[in-house]
């Protein structure tokens, strides 16, 4: 089922973040009718003909009520917002950074999703998940951000199941190592932001539901098809 982005009306969360303008320019340049950019702090979002900065943190259940009153015209909804703490499960000194990534990355998205399904269901709509393809495979290191995007992945393969006899697509992108701050001291090869998001929408109005963003990724979903405990050893020991 192919989907188009030109005509759409967009909601994109986390919408100061490095992907996400590069998703906002994408989506653009590819003729999204509005795009309403949701964010903590919106000061940073200069308002135009085609964007509306939309104050939400889709950690209140408050705002994300009101932002989903002031967008009944939403038909895809993209679940950006998340953190990751770079940290593994035994070093963190307590449970708050799995619980802080376990509220932005899966409890927030449902939030959100929740909020704007029923403009969703009335348009017949999307949902389009940014996860990593370490919601695939636990990278150590990064323990609790793994699980969190475990969880994100669970979520939107269940959201497919309820919405999909309703008309909503849902879809996940996985993609690899992207440039962003998030990324800063990783020495691996990171694909640009703008690269990222061109694959991502090219995945989406494709009508894929799992799309695997950048060589890393795709390598990897490969080698967990073929051997996954090969997979898992790699990344506990990547040096």
């Amino acid at each position: 089922m192919t989907k188009t982005i030109k005509g759409s009306v967009v909601l994109i969360t986390g919408a100061s973040g490095a992907i996400a303008q590069a998703l906002i320019a994408e989506l653009k340049a590819r003729g999204a009718a509005k795009i309403y950019a949701g964010a903590r702090d919106i000061s940073g979002l200069t308002a135009s003909g085609d964007l509306v900065p939309l104050k939400m943190d889709v950690n209140n259940d408050d705002d994300v009520k009101k932002a989903a009153a002031a967008a009944p015209d939403v038909t895809l909804l993209i679940n950006n917002a998340g953190i990751n703490h770079n940290t593994s499960f035994l070093t963190a000194p307590d449970l708050t950074i799995a619980s802080k990534e376990i509220e932005a990355n899966y409890i927030a998205p449902l939030r959100v999703t929740r909020a704007f399904a029923p403009a969703l269901i009335a348009h017949k709509g999307s949902v389009l998940n940014i996860l990593t393809i370490l919601a695939r495979v636990n990278l150590p290191f990064m323990g609790s951000y793994c699980a969190s995007k475990a969880a994100a992945l669970s979520l939107t393969q269940g959201l497919r199941g309820e919405l999909a006899p309703q008309g909503v697509h849902v879809v996940g992108a996985l993609p690899g190592a992207v440039d962003t701050r998030m990324t800063a001291g990783l020495p691996i090869p990171k694909m640009t932001t703008a690269e990222a998001a061109t694959e991502i929408l090219d995945g989406f109005e494709s009508g894929e539901e799992d799309i695997y963003v950048g060589e890393m990724a795709r390598g990897i979903a490969q080698g967990l098809a073929h051997d996954p405990k090969a997979v898992e050893r790699q990344l506990a020991s990547p040096g």
